[in-house]
Order: C-alpha cells, then sequence, then structure tokens
C-alpha cells in the first residue's frame, strides 16, 4: 500500500517539475516504471471492464434479455409465484383479515401456520384466502403455490404432489420417482418458507401430504365445512355479507349514483344475493355493462324468470342466476343447461361439443364454437376459466351452485329422450378419447395445424392430448401392462409440445417439453427420435453444435429403428442444416441425398416435406459461399409450396426469408428488401411474431447494406424487441449485433456499445466463438471511434492537489491527464 501511495504522489508531482539528476537514483526510477506499467495496466482493465459491463438499464428491465444469458444458456430456477392476481374487491372481510394477520403475528405460535376458511359456495372463501397471501406474500420468498382440488375428480395424491414438486425444482434437477416425490417435497420445504393454498378441499387425508414441513411455511386451507384432524389449526369461519357490505360492494361495482337513485330496488337485489358475493359480483356485472338500465328493469326481469320455486331451495341466490340467464342467447342458454348433464365439474370443450350434438341430431356444434360458448359463459360469470397445471391448456370449472342450478332447467329446454342423447354423446366421446391413437391424433391436429400455420390451435390441440394422457396415466399404476405404451405416447405428445413451441421461438420451454419426451420416451424409439431431433434443432439454433450433432445422429438411429420414414425425412433435414455452421458442403449433400430419395418413396408426405429438406440445403450454400446456386435451390423449394389445400402455408414465408438474405449476399438489395416484406406479409398473416422479427431483421440488413439508416433502424429495432421476449437467446444476440452496427453509423455509439457488449457475453455463454469474434470486433472499432475520456483522479489526490495548492482544472492537472 505504501509503495501505491509512494507511485500516485510521484505521478502528481511529475508535472510540478522534474526532480534534478541527483534524485534518480535506483529508488526513484523504479517506482516511475512501476507507475508506468501500473497506469497501462488500469487502462487496460479499465476498457475490458467497458467491454464486459452489463447492459444499459433500457434494456435490463425487459424480462429474458441478453442480460440474463449468465451462468447458463438455460433459464435459472424461477421461484414458484402461481397465486392469481388478489381480487378487485374485497368488502366485509376486514375482521376476518385482521384476525389472521394477528394469529400470524403470535409470539407464542408454535410451528408452521396453518388457516382452515370454511363457508358455503360462492361466500367468497378463494378471494379471501388470495387476498391473504398477497399481503403476507412477501414472507414466504421460496415460493407461493396454489392447488384446487375439484370434489369430481380422481387424481391421485402424487400426481398432486407431482406438481408441486415441478414447479419447485430447478431446470436441471432431475425429477424425483413418484415414490419419493413425498419425501422429496418435505426435505425441500424443511429449511423454506412457502406458502401453499389447497382451494375447495374437500377429504381431508388429500391435504395431509401436501403440507410444507417448514416451520417457517403457511398453509392455507379452503373448504365447504370444518377440517377436523389438524391441531393447531386456525378456523375462519365465512358467512354471507351483511346488508350494509353487500349494498356497498354492488355500489362500487356498479358505478355512478345509480343505487343511490333507487335504494328500494337496490335492497331487492342485495336480497336476492342472500348476502353472497358470487352473487354480487354476477348482479354487477350485468348491470355495470347495460348502463341504460334500471334498477327496477333488473328486479322486473329477476320476477319474471322466477316462475319455478324448486330453484330457491337449490341455490339460495337463484334470484340472481336468473337475471343473469335471462340475458343469454338461447344458444348460450342451451349450452348452459347441457353442463347440468355433466358428472363432473370440470369441462373441456370437447364435452360440451359432444353434449350438444347429442341432444339436438338437426345441429352440429364443432370444438371450437364450443369453446367459444363456454368463453361467453366465463364472462356471464356461470363458469370459471382454469389453466391445467401440467400442460397449460385451458379449460372450464362448473360451480357446485350453477351445476344445481342448471339442472333446475333441464325440463324446459330439454325433453327427456334429448337428455339421454346427450348423455350417451358424452360417454361415447369418451369413449374414442380413451381408444384414439397418439400419434394419428398428433398428425391429424398438432401437425396439420402447424402446416397450415395456425399455430394457437396447433399448440392447444397438444396441450389438449398432453393433458388427456396424464389424466390416462393418473388411473394407471406403474406396473400395469398399459402404462409403458401410455408413457410412449405421452413422449409424443411433448415432442409435438416441443416442436410447436420451438417454432414460436420458445426455447427454454421446448428444451424442457423435449428432455421430458426424451425421458418419458425412451423405450420408444419413434418417441425418442423426436425428441432428440427437436432437441438438436434447438441445440443448432443456439450454435451448440457438438450436442446438436450428437442428438440429432441418435435421432436418425432411432428414426432408422423405428422404420418412419416421415421421421427421417425430418432427421436428415436437420442434420442438412446442421452443416450450415459447420459449412461442411460434402456431409450436407450426402444427407441432401439421402432424404431426396426417401421423399420420392413417401408418396404425398415427401412431396409436402421436400422444400423443408431445400431450404436446409440452401442454407448450407449459403454458408459455403455459394448464395447464387442457394438462390436456384430456394426457387425451386417455393414453387414446391404452391399446394391448393395450404398445407404449406408456414413454410412458404420461411422459405422467402431466406431467399431475402441470400439476395442480400448477392448484393441485390431491393430483391431483398421485397421477399423480406412478402415474408414479413405472411409471417403476419399467420400472427407468428417470431417470424416476423426474422423477416424485420432481414429487412433491416437490406435497408443497412443499402446506406438507408432511417429505413434499417426501426425495423432492427422492432425485432429486438421482438427477440427480447420470445426466449431465443442466440437470435436475440444477432439482432443486438446489427441494431449496433445501425446505431454505430447514426453516430450513436454509447447506445451501440450496450448492445454489442451485451451481445458478446450472450454469445460467448452460448459458446459461439465466431459469433462472439464478430461482436468482439465490433465493439473495439465502435468504442475506437468514441472520443477519449479523460482519467478522473484516483481518491484522494484533489485532497493532495488542495494540500499543495493546486487546483485540478490548472494546466498542469489537464497535461497529467486529471
Amino acid at each position: 500500500m505504501r509503495s501505491v501511495n509512494a507511485a500516485r504522489s510521484i505521478l502528481i508531482a511529475l508535472p510540478l517539475g522534474f526532480p534534478s539528476a541527483s534524485t534518480l537514483t535506483y529508488d526513484f526510477l523504479y517506482p516511475v516504471a512501476a507507475i508506468v506499467v501500473g497506469a497501462f495496466v488500469a487502462r487496460m482493465i479499465h476498457t475490458l471492464i467497458r467491454r464486459r459491463r452489463a447492459a444499459a438499464p433500457a434494456m435490463a428491465v425487459v424480462p429474458g434479455g441478453l442480460d440474463l444469458a449468465s451462468g447458463s444458456s438455460r433459464r435459472q430456477r424461477i421461484v414458484p409465484a402461481e397465486l392469481p392476481p388478489p381480487p378487485g374487491l374485497l368488502a366485509g372481510r376486514d375482521r376476518e383479515l385482521d384476525e389472521m394477520c394477528d394469529h400470524l403475528a403470535r409470539p407464542d405460535r408454535d410451528g408452521d401456520a396453518l388457516i382452515v376458511i370454511h363457508g358455503e359456495p360462492g361466500v367468497g372463501k378463494t378471494a379471501l384466502a388470495i387476498r391473504m397471501a398477497h399481503l403476507v406474500s412477501d414472507q414466504y420468498p421460496d415460493g407461493q403455490l396454489m392447488l384446487r382440488f375439484d370434489s369430481s375428480d380422481d387424481q391421485l395424491t402424487e400426481d398432486r404432489l407431482e406438481t408441486f414438486v415441478r414447479a419447485l425444482r430447478g431446470p436441471r434437477e432431475v425429477m424425483p420417482e413418484r415414490a419419493d416425490l413425498g419425501r422429496w417435497y418435505r426435505d425441500w420445504t424443511r429449511r423454506r418458507r412457502v406458502l401453499v393454498i389447497l382451494d375447495n378441499v374437500g377429504d381431508p387425508d388429500h391435504i395431509r401430504p401436501l403440507l410444507p414441513a417448514g416451520p417457517g411455511c403457511l398453509t392455507m386451507v379452503t373448504a365447504r365445512g370444518a377440517v377436523p384432524g389438524f391441531p393447531g389449526q386456525f378456523p375462519v369461519a365465512l358467512e354471507p355479507l351483511r346488508d350494509e357490505a353487500a349494498t356497498a360492494l354492488l355500489d362500487r361495482l356498479v358505478g355512478g349514483d345509480r343505487i343511490g337513485a333507487e335504494p328500494e330496488e337496490a335492497k331487492h337485489v342485495v336480497a336476492a344475493a342472500a348476502g353472497f358475493p358470487v352473487a354480487i359480483q354476477m348482479a354487477g356485472a350485468v348491470l355495470a355493462v347495460r348502463k341504460n338500465w334500471t334498477l327496477e328493469i333488473a328486479v322486473r326481469r329477476m320476477r319474471d324468470m322466477a316462475t319455478d320455486p324448486q330453484r330457491k331451495k337449490v341455490v339460495a341466490f337463484s334470484g340472481i342466476l336468473d337475471l343473469a340467464f335471462a340475458l343469454l342467447t338461447i344458444e348460450e342458454r342451451e349450452a348452459l343447461v347441457l353442463l347440468g348433464l355433466t358428472d363432473r365439474r370440470r369441462v373441456e370443450r370437447w364435452m360440451l361439443a359432444m353434449l350438444f350434438n347429442g341432444a339436438f341430431a338437426d345441429r352440429t356444434m364443432p370444438e371450437n364454437v364450443a369453446g367459444r360458448f363456454l368463453d361467453h359463459l366465463a364472462s356471464a360469470r356461470f363458469v370459471e376459466r382454469r389453466v391445467d397445471d401440467h400442460s397449460g391448456l385451458l379449460t372450464f370449472r362448473v360451480p357446485v351452485y350453477v351445476h344445481a342450478y342448471a339442472a333446475t332447467h333441464l325440463g324446459n329446454h330439454l325433453t327427456r329422450p334429448q337428455q339421454q342423447r346427450a348423455r350417451r354423446g358424452l360417454s361415447e366421446g369418451r369413449r374414442r378419447r380413451n381408444e384414439r391413437n397418439a400419434d394419428d391424433f398428433l398428425r391429424r391436429t398438432v401437425f396439420a395445424f402447424l402446416d397450415r400455420g395456425e399455430l394457437d390451435a396447433a399448440l392447444n390441440s397438444a396441450r389438449e392430448s398432453l393433458a388427456f394422457c396424464r389424466e390416462r396415466a393418473a388411473a394407471l399404476s406403474s406396473s400395469d401392462s398399459g402404462a409403458l405404451a401410455l408413457a410412449s405416447e405421452e413422449g409424443l405428445t411433448l415432442a409435438a409440445l416441443a416442436e410447436v413451441n420451438a417454432e414460436l421461438g420458445w426455447i427454454d420451454e421446448a428444451m424442457t417439453y423435449a428432455e421430458d419426451a426424451g425421458k418419458r420416451g425412451s423405450q420408444s424409439p419413434r418417441t425418442l427420435s423426436r425428441a432428440l431431433r427437436v432437441s438438436g434443432s434447438l441445440r443448432r439454433r443456439l450454435r451448440q453444435l457438438p450436442q446438436a450433432e450428437a442428438d440429432l445422429l441418435a435421432a436418425e438411429r432411432s428414426a432408422r429403428n423405428a422404420d418412419d420414414r416421415d421421421e427421417h425425412i425430418r432427421v436428415l433435414s436437420e442434420l442438412t442444416a446442421l452443416q450450415a455452421p459447420l459449412k461442411d458442403l460434402e456431409a450436407a449433400t450426402q444427407y441432401l441425398d439421402q432424404a431426396r430419395r426417401l421423399c420420392a418413396g413417401a408418396g404425398p408426405s415427401g412431396v409436402r416435406q421436400l422444400p423443408a429438406v431445400l431450404l436446409a440445403y440452401a442454407q448450407v450454400l449459403r454458408e459455403c459461399g455459394e448464395p447464387a446456386a442457394a438462390a436456384t435451390t430456394l426457387a425451386e423449394a417455393e414453387l414446391l409450396t404452391g399446394d391448393p389445400d395450404g398445407l404449406q402455408r408456414l413454410r412458404r414465408p420461411w422459405i422467402r426469408l431466406h431467399r431475402a438474405l441470400t439476395l442480400l449476399d448477392l448484393g441485390k438489395y431491393d430483391q431483398s428488401r421485397e421477399f423480406s416484406s412478402a415474408a414479413l406479409e405472411g409471417f403476419t398473416t399467420l400472427r407468428h411474431r417470431y417470424g416476423s422479427g426474422w423477416a424485420r431483421l432481414a429487412l433491416g440488413r437490406a435497408h443497412l447494406a443499402d446506406g438507408n439508416l432511417s429505413g434499417a433502424a426501426p425495423e432492427l429495432e422492432e425485432c429486438h424487441g421482438t427477440f427480447r421476449r420470445c426466449g431465443d437467446r442466440w437470435i436475440e444476440a444477432e439482432s443486438a449485433t446489427w441494431l449496433a452496427v445501425a446505431y454505430h453509423r447514426a453516430g450513436r455509439g454509447q447506445e451501440a456499445v450496450d448492445l454489442l457488449s451485451a451481445a458478446e457475453q450472450a454469445f460467448s455463454k452460448l459458446g459461439d466463438e465466431q459469433g462472439v469474434r464478430r461482436a468482439g470486433r465490433l465493439l473495439f472499432e465502435v468504442e475506437s471511434s468514441l472520443p477519449a475520456q479523460p482519467l478522473r483522479p484516483l481518491p484522494g489526490v484533489r485532497e493532495w492537489l488542495a494540500a499543495v495548492g493546486r487546483q485540478p482544472t490548472d494546466p498542469a492537472g489537464t497535461r497529467a491527464g486529471i
């Protein structure tokens, strides 16, 4: 430390007067040399720090940005926060909230906390639990989990435990065996602070294995009645709202002065709701969207519909349900009444479609139309939207009071034979689903939708298939003879989900599904080949080339063993595309010839796959410096996409995108922009954000190559913003690099430095050495063009200057670089 201080003093003293020759002894020259070397090293370190500093805050605020690429190319473990948004309005529950908060704050409370909220359906148990959970969530930083029970489902405890374990484990942690799930969950929660909500519990024995083991954890249970057998629990008996609280809630929902203007009619509405918050919210929703209604009209509508006195006995707030029912269309009423025939609270689109098609022989309801009806009923508060925890499939739940209410309308809307036919239709639909082959279903739905560019339909179909596979798996034990076949079917579905997510640019999700598919289908060559192909394709896109090659070669062996010609063609296409970054034209040509021979013998399916094979080969030609040959190959590929059935709607914009990039290599910028615009139009029509980002990148590069900065910057900014939200780290870094080039040419040097620093870091974490060199070379060029920044005084220098009477702004100080 003394030598550093001495060196600093000498550095500052130099411009004040050079020492005499008699003082230039070894003791003086040695520290001077040290100063020169130290200053040089400090400058180099300063430059390195600038090159590797984090991106600017404007980039860091976007979730999933380049600044998150550190550590691993895959995402780090995310603390699960599965709480739904807090209820917008919660009236009349302050006392219960205060009591629960006081209980949790008691110093004499021993062990983990268990709060049981019980009351009738519709009284607001779930809303209260969620509001309470949000109030205390910051005290449980290791995760907040929520699991909804259904009295009609047959889900095993192991399945519910698996849901929790999947949420809590890290992305690289191995999923424990089913027999070890309980032990893993107890061990994980024993040393952590986790909040768990178990909603709508029926059998207390079902929740015991789900209770966290840590003394700092909190479990909140909602149930219809008290839950015995759990000592130390804090019970909260929830009653219907008092009239004052119910009126205040209705007033806030309706808005304006409508409640105060008609107080007597408001009392009728509140009385019809019987103090149940769900009924008040339904009435408020009806009145809020009909601002021209008076309350007197609403009361009259309720009375007109209340023709069956039995409804009041079935549902305490049937008057409010009558009001909402009166506002449904005829078809929506029929759909709601049909839900009274279901034997389960959870409803999917196919269920309503089967019920409707069975009841009405002269009419047909497709599944997508049934989904729209269910969505309308959810908006009217008759059903609840739910998302399946395993698959992400959107489903609907029929509350018990709605099920009972719908049953009271059956006789008025359906004859007894219609009811019987509807039940038979549902049973027949369930039987056909149980007998269907997963591979055939995926081929007819997911992959057909993908070929036509119907990405939402493909994703929903894959999710539906996964939910169905896991529903069937819940009814089997691992020793059942059909368990292995069912695991293979689930693996095929997971691979299909991975493929759809990969097409959408959601790389992390796609990789997770592909890995799970390989585990579930490890005994099936057909399943394994698809899982490995998707995994290899993802790794190729992330420039993890050795791992990609290993996956794809293993996929080819599995496809051969499975004798799956279509899958073999897809694997060969991916192997061909892999040779582009490897710049191995000879290997690509060999794979191309194999794929062409298979396509020729595969009939119509081979014709449909040939454009993808040619597209892959054209990418290799581009990378190997033969853009003219690539352009010819791409033109041939596009000619094959003009089928009248629209089965190449997704392939065509990708081919046009690569034609634009090839024309860019050939220096034909106008034509490149034309094909980029055509690709962008195609992707936009398909609502393909990831593909649109690629097209905008090509369009921006064409503008940039033509010197049109005003046209390039907006396209590159928009494409970079798209890629920051997709999850493809490589293309995100690539777009940042090109945007930095545009900023640099526009004189926005510091912004270019920030982008290139982040891109260089991302390429490094992905293992793309070529990308690192390119970003680093550009970064050096941009930084070299920036004006030199003056060195700032080291700590203590200003004090020393003040002591010797010099100002840091005088000429001597300037010459010293201060």
